[in-house]
């Protein structure tokens, strides 16, 4: 019979049964499914070091199911951290470490006992099991500080993988993407950057070919809004043609680089 004792052997989790019970009160048991309980065992088997997504897969393929693996994974470690509280527990089984895998709780002191005889139900019995226990030897796991630097190391690098993430795919928030009111050409009304004067070069030059060449939208119509900024070369006016504000998500906008032939001296 496959037994653990845990938590300073005050819980018993019985492989072979696939149920918890506290060792002051065998006849309070608590059925897990054959799920639960090869998940447990497998973390347990593991001995306090980090039991990766993929060795788990594999449990969770014996039970095929429309649910994602992922979310099947949480549930599980949810329900058996629940099913040890129903068991008197004193405190969670199993930490998930998001994306990765999952490891026992450093609390828990899995110490496998295995016994002959079955503990039977009765007070009797009970009386004769609890003496046996108590002579054992209570084994204290070691602190394994270099799997906690390598978990540190991991969350670390995830949270500056995200950090960067949204700093590369946040909207720009540079002076450039501010715009001011200028006027109105025809039915086109004009905005440039804040960073530009009225009467200069860029935003008199963008006019002038605006007025020439009078560009449309991709449907052929009219642009509604015209914004005249200047590009980091400063080789060409970055002009944008839209049919809504700028700052609206689907704005359909269309970039017009206007090129400047000839700039004058600063």
């Amino acid at each position: 019979m496959a037994r653990f004792v845990l938590f300073a052997k005050s819980l018993c989790f019985d492989a072979d049964q696939q149920v918890f019970y506290p060792l002051n009160s065998p006849a309070h048991r608590i059925a897990l499914t054959p799920l639960q309980s090869a998940v447990l065992r497998r973390v347990l088997n593991a001995q306090g070091k980090l039991v990766r997504n993929q060795a788990l897969h594999v449990l969770f393929q014996r039970e095929p199911s429309e649910i994602s693996f992922a979310e099947r994974l949480t549930t599980t470690i949810v329900d058996i951290n629940h099913l040890a509280l129903l068991a008197h527990a004193p405190g969670a089984l199993i930490h998930q470490v998001p994306l990765i895998g999952c490891v026992l709780a450093e609390q828990v002191d899995a110490v496998p006992y295995s016994d002959s005889a079955p503990i039977a139900l009765s007070p009797e019995t009970l009386n004769t099991v609890q003496p046996n226990l108590r002579e054992q030897p209570v084994v204290i796991r070691k602190k394994n500080w270099l799997l906690r630097g390598l978990l540190a190391g991991i969350l670390l690098l995830n949270g500056v993988i995200a950090w960067v993430a949204c700093q590369e795919l946040a909207p720009s928030g540079h002076e450039g993407t501010h715009y001011k009111a200028y006027g109105q050409e025809a039915r086109t009304q004009v905005f440039i950057a804040e960073s530009l004067m009225p009467n200069s070069f860029a935003v008199q030059d963008a006019l002038r070919r605006f007025r020439n060449l009078k560009p449309h939208l991709a449907d052929g119509s009219s642009p509604s809004l015209l914004y005249i900024n200047r590009s980091r070369t400063r080789v060409f006016t970055s002009t944008f043609l839209c049919a809504k504000p700028m700052a609206q998500k689907n704005n359909e906008c269309m970039s017009w680089m206007v090129s400047a032939q000839e700039l004058p001296d600063a």
